[in-house]
């Protein structure tokens, strides 16, 4: 009896000490909220390496994003490249719908590839509501429609727009001059109308997330939000009067459903292409977006095109002269590697030249001639000038040696102070320029 106490007392407290001691496993982290990535593309063959080399290098799991991409009325090859593109990566994404229409080539009433026509708009309204109602079928919680000359160069960007938590939201994108994918106003007529806010926030000055009325090009739809269910690119809302464009459809359905557009600052997100004008050809557009590319090298990220995207090299030429030199101190590398890399999108040929630099034993390379000067006017012999007498003003010389782009100079050309000197006030006061 005794004994049978003691094993049912050892199994007690093995039993016991089993479960306090058991460790359980941590709960595994929640999975990032899928996103379906609209592409709608249309002779934009020049622009879409490098947006879809911006896609495939966004920092989000690719097998938490599904591709929606439709093509149409090409003059260009962009129907070929989105598809080179797409049989690569298909694989990596959880699922890829492809939609191309090869004819016709141009919309009835089109003037040339960069006009639009109401037919033109019509389309386009049409296929962003067929890629929602993708989104929806599919039960994602988020579609971002980015227009394929916008380049996302943030690689966060998605991230960055998810934190948020809004209905509407759309990244501030730079272009070449003021223009950008939102509106601070809009008149009772559904046009453009003017601000005070809209430069301040176009240039940082003032940065966050602010309520817009007109956000467009790209942004990020919360589908998992009540009242998102009432959006529509296509039809138009039955009391819309506005003009007949997508961005001020969609503008006036959110007014209609309550639902606040969003546009954030607080990062670079990317680049967009300004419009082209109705009688621009695609190479004009082209040249566009070579200037925007080169742009984005300024503040950066740069653009880099797709990895899976075969592009023809530059044809380069020397613009009828004999030769073109770019010379550059050996040792700015940097500056060297950018320049090159511009003058080869601008198809430049030219031949690298080393810049004699200060840094180094220059007086080596040149014979000494003991030369002497002399002057027949006393008055110009002024010893003073150059012991640092410092109200000496020059319009012919400077003492002091410039070589660092992110410092800032008064560079107007008429007047240099000597190294250590205090500037005249009027120096100080002058607006600043950038060295060339």
């Amino acid at each position: 009896m005794f004994l049978h106490f003691l094993i049912l007392g050892a199994s007690f407290f093995q039993v016991e000490c089993y479960f306090s001691e058991e460790k359980y496993p941590e709960e595994s982290k929640m999975q990032l909220p899928t996103v379906v990535i609209a592409i709608i593309a249309r002779n934009t063959a020049h622009s879409l390496p490098y947006y879809l080399g911006a896609l495939e290098r966004l920092n989000y799991p690719k097998d938490r994003i599904s591709v929606w991409a439709a093509t149409d009325h090409n003059s260009d090859n962009t129907t070929a490249v989105l598809k080179e593109w797409l049989t690569v990566m298909q694989k990596f994404y959880h699922y890829v719908e492809w939609r191309p229409m090869d004819q016709p080539t141009s919309y009835a009433g089109e003037l040339g590839p960069k006009h639009w026509p109401n037919s033109r708009y019509e389309y386009v309204m049409k296929l962003k509501q067929a890629a929602l109602n993708f989104a929806r079928k599919r039960w994602a919680d988020y579609i971002l429609f980015a227009d394929t000359d916008n380049i996302l160069t943030n690689p966060d960007i998605l991230n960055l727009l998810i934190t948020e938590n809004k209905s509407v939201t759309a990244p501030m994108l730079d272009s070449q001059g003021a223009y950008s994918n939102y509106w601070c106003g809009i008149t009772p007529q559904g046009y453009y109308r003017r601000t005070a806010e809209y430069f301040p926030t176009r240039h940082r000055q003032r940065q966050g997330c602010f309520p817009v009325p007109m956000v467009h090009s790209t942004m990020l739809l919360d589908l998992r939000k009540e009242g998102m269910k009432k959006l529509a690119f296509y039809p138009p809302h039955k009391e819309y009067s506005w003009p007949y464009d997508d961005i001020i459809v969609f503008a006036f359905s959110c007014r209609a459903a309550e639902i606040q557009m969003y546009l954030c600052n607080k990062e670079r997100y990317g680049y967009l292409n300004v419009p082209a004008k109705p009688h621009y050809t695609l190479e004009d557009d082209r040249i566009n977006f070579v200037h925007l590319h080169l742009e984005s090298m300024i503040d950066g990220p740069p653009m880099y095109p797709s990895r899976y995207i075969h592009m023809f090299p530059k044809q380069r030429d020397l613009m009828g002269f004999d030769e073109i030199y770019l010379i550059n101190l050996r040792r700015r590398h940097d500056r060297r590697d950018r320049m090159l890399f511009s003058l080869n999108e601008l198809e430049i040929d030219v031949k690298v030249v080393d810049a004699v630099d200060g840094n180094e034993d220059y007086k080596s390379h040149f014979p000494n001639r003991n030369l002497q000067a002399f002057s027949t006017r006393p008055l110009l012999v002024q010893p003073c000038h150059y012991a640092g007498d410092p109200q000496w003003v020059s319009d012919t010389e400077t003492s002091t040696l410039w070589d660092d782009d992110s410092v800032r100079t008064d560079w107007r050309g008429s007047h240099k102070t000597l190294k250590g000197s205090v500037p005249p006030p009027e120096i100080l006061s002058a607006a600043y320029k950038d060295e060339l």
